[in-house]
């Protein structure tokens, strides 16, 4: 069952092809080359083809550089483009307290870019939530 956004797998999959090649890649995903050309072009993979671009990346097991903030940030904006600003931003203050809460749960220190995202979206000082939201 798919789980990403396709304008998500788009990017990582290009990353990913961009560290090989496009035949590579392709023979790698157990796709052709043309498939793989028009996917990363804007083309809407089949399910059968998402699913395998899904379980390519996930192989993969790369170490990345960790998420920027300005990164998730545009992510957040571009998911919630039908709510107003004030829902976009408890919505960023949701999950950002929700990854603080599933480090902590495991006994481990948020890494940098959480605390980061929680201090991009704490609530403006002086407003409560009604005011806010």
């Amino acid at each position: 069952m798919p789980t990403l956004p396709v304008p998500l797998l788009r990017d990582a999959v290009a990353r990913e092809t961009a560290r090989i090649s496009l035949r590579g890649a392709a023979k790698a995903v157990a796709i052709s080359p043309n498939g793989l050309r028009n996917f990363l072009t804007g083309a809407a993979p089949r399910s059968a083809t998402r699913l395998k671009l899904e379980r390519w990346l996930a192989s993969q097991e790369r170490v990345t550089r960790p998420p920027s903030v300005g990164q998730l940030v545009r992510l957040l904006n571009e998911l919630s483009g039908d709510l107003s600003p004030q829902q976009t931003a408890q919505l960023g203050r949701d999950i950002a307290a929700l990854l603080a809460e599933a480090y902590e749960a495991r006994r481990l220190e948020p890494p940098r870019w959480v605390e980061e995202l929680l201090r991009q979206f704490r609530r403006p000082r002086g407003k409560t939530a009604s005011e806010v939201a």
